[in-house]
């Protein structure tokens, strides 16, 4: 291959490498998976660029491509949800909260990651690229290949049953 097509698939890793490796992230809770799976993405998004037929953006594909490569990741690895703060830096940066609340910060964020992490990973999914990754419902629905109303549908679902997992930490 010639340098300039080094240069451009550089550029594609480039621009879509964070978004990517966050959206298996926060699918997968386990940081060195994360960055093993995302390059595997890659890994198989450039071996299979000749399928991309542009009818979609490229980032809807290779974020297409993301979901199937953690879909496959998950179901072969039985994944159940683990404690990946251990590896991730403090993520309250600049702010030093009272020990009491910190407590309850910490215990909030362990019973949302499990009941994220005890969603299926198709209401994940949902969850994770409309909340977490912002994106808009078409658009995480051409990522699955589904229609609107069913993304729609499943943000319902997962939101019911994460509220149901969640109802002790939630206000009355």
């Amino acid at each position: 291959m010639s340098s300039g097509g080094n240069g451009a698939l550089d550029e594609l890793v480039r621009r879509h490498v964070r978004g990517v490796r966050a959206l298996i992230c926060q699918m997968v809770f386990d940081q060195a998976a994360a960055d093993d799976l995302t390059q595997e993405v890659f890994m198989r998004a450039f071996s299979s660029l000749a399928t991309f037929s542009g009818r979609s953006r490229f980032s809807t594909w290779l974020y297409r491509v993301a979901l199937n490569t953690t879909y496959t990741f998950l179901t072969r690895e039985k994944r159940s949800p683990v404690d990946y703060r251990a590896d991730l830096p403090e993520t309250i940066q600049g702010r030093n909260p009272e020990p009491g609340d910190a407590a309850i910060h910490a215990e909030l964020e362990s019973a949302v990651e499990t009941a994220l992490g005890n969603l299926s990973p198709r209401l994940r999914a949902a969850i994770v690229l409309t909340s977490l990754q912002q994106m808009e419902v078409k658009q995480a629905a051409k990522i699955e290949g589904c229609t609107t109303a069913t993304m729609y549908w499943r943000i319902h679902e997962a939101r019911k049953q994460l509220r149901r997992q969640l109802q002790e930490h939630l206000p009355s």
